[in-house]
């Protein structure tokens, strides 16, 4: 195999996805232009009912009896958005190379989470050549609100399946053989306003933390990275003991599973207040700037408010974000560098005339996620939040003592000459849904170097494309003359 030409095909098949945005739920349009795609190949594509896209590639000749293998790779991606000019649901993608990695110019993520996985199965299609046993390519919706589509997904889909390869994983070289599993939580209070005080010397200030490094809840939770949701918490309260103000907005952070990048609120002061918040904001930067370096505090005065939030309102999510617990819970206790217990409180906002807190909680340990569950019903609960299951997901029991790990293994041994890391993981993959359907299957998660996703900060290294198509391939043979 070539590999720059392999490169520079998944590349192009990973553009033809940018030019269709694919958020949650709105994968429809994407789903339609794979199946066109595929159908000019020759393939017979079809959707079952939950929209998840399934398309068989018939077995190279003589391996038509071969045991049948899905690879899938989800169509949706989490949306971050680092301009205000972009429009997740309506713009493209615009990805560049830079520094060996495609990123974007920083206006949004790159949606490699999981567009690579997409593209390097659009490759195989597009190589009849390539040995290999019956295949079934899996494109599922909805992962990134909670593996919904492959919850749905038709149990037909699966019958026969001997081996399922996923393509979500974000580090070359590790085989990922289980997961955690995860809760998403929402917690709403009803928001309340109140006519803006007259105050002769006050004045109204929009704060703005930005340049925070962000990331996916779990696989960069453990690099303990500052939270722009909870650091605004931590700013207003400091504030409040300095000068009293009324808090006229607050949001921050983009979704469940990802790290809050940046946060914004307004607060309307009785008396000049810049000089007390910036002196407040640098002790705060001074403690993040070894994981984030490029964190920011911007301070402007605005217009004063005609209205503010009621003071029980604002103190109550003060409190919230003061007491929420958020970050590593727990170690593993055979890995001590994996996580195996957190918390990420992703997203505050204003929608319906309430409060919404969104968090995510991700667990190898049911206790622990009972004990995560219960501190944030009592810290959310005594401030007047009531609690909202979104979506649950099971944990992806161990996987690592079967033939299809092994061979993995020794697939990338024979590429890179190195040996692989073979573990757990700290993330939601869809094999816990999918083995609910299908517990004979053996399954593995793998992937190539993303850093940063779910963030504008999004990177996926160029030179890792190849190898892994080369090591996909290789144990596509591999399964098709066991």
């Amino acid at each position: 195999m070539e590999y720059k030409s392999i490169e520079r095909e998944v590349l192009a098949a990973f553009s033809f996805l940018c030019q269709t945005p694919h958020p949650p739920k709105a994968e429809t349009v994407l789903a339609d232009r794979l199946a066109e795609r595929l159908c000019a190949k020759g393939f017979r594509p079809w959707q079952d009912a939950r929209g998840n896209l399934v398309c068989d590639l018939p077995a190279s000749t003589g391996l038509e009896q071969r045991p049948l293998t899905a690879i899938q790779a989800h169509l949706d991606m989490v949306c971050a958005v680092g301009s205000s000019s972009y429009v997740p649901e309506r713009d493209p993608i615009h990805p560049i190379e830079r520094d060996g990695f495609l990123c974007t110019a920083g206006e949004s993520s790159l949606g490699a989470d999981c567009g690579a996985g997409v593209a390097v199965m659009l490759w195989l299609a597009d190589h009849p050549e390539i040995q290999h046993p019956p295949l079934r390519l899996l494109f599922t919706v909805e992962e990134e609100i909670g593996l919904c589509g492959a919850r749905d997904l038709d149990p037909t889909c699966l019958q026969g399946v001997c081996y399922l390869v996923n393509t979500d994983g974000f580090h070359w070289g590790r085989i990922v053989t289980g997961a955690a599993g995860g809760v998403r939580e929402r917690y709403t209070r009803p928001l309340t306003w109140v006519d803006a005080p007259q105050l002769p010397n006050g004045r109204a200030y929009r704060l703005s933390w930005s340049g925070l490094r962000g990331g996916h809840s779990g696989f960069d939770i453990g690099a303990r990275r500052a939270n722009a949701v909870l650091l605004m918490g931590e700013l207003l309260r400091e504030i409040r003991m300095e000068s009293p103000f009324a808090l006229a907005d607050f949001a921050g952070g983009a979704a469940f599973n990802a790290i809050p990048y940046q946060s914004t609120a307004q607060i309307l002061t009785i008396a000049p207040a810049k000089d007390a918040i910036e002196a407040i904001g640098a002790r705060i930067i001074g403690r993040c700037r070894q994981t984030d370096p490029d964190i920011r505090l911007d301070i402007e005065e605005i217009d004063l408010p005609e209205r503010v939030w009621n003071g029980d309102v604002s103190s109550g999510l003060l409190t919230v974000l003061g007491g929420f617990a958020d970050g590593v819970y727990a170690m593993h206790q055979a890995d001590k560098q994996a996580v195996s217990d957190s918390s990420n409180l992703g997203h505050v906002y204003v929608a319906d005339g309430q409060v919404c807190l969104d968090a995510m909680i991700r667990c190898m340990d049911r206790q622990a996620e009972h004990a995560l569950i219960t501190s944030h019903r009592a810290v959310c609960g005594m401030c007047g939040f009531a609690r909202q299951v979104v979506s649950q997901y099971p944990a992806w029991c161990d996987q690592s003592d079967t033939d299809l790990t092994r061979w993995a293994a020794d697939c990338y041994r024979e590429v890179t000459g190195q040996p692989s890391e073979i573990t757990v993981q700290h993330v939601g993959l869809e094999p816990s849904r999918l083995l609910e359907k299908n517990s004979d299957m053996s399954c593995i998660c793998v992937g190539m170097e993303l850093h940063d996703c779910h963030s504008p900060q999004e990177r996926w290294k160029l030179d890792t494309i190849a190898p892994f198509v080369d090591m996909l391939t290789r144990l596509l043979a591999r399964i098709a003359n066991h």
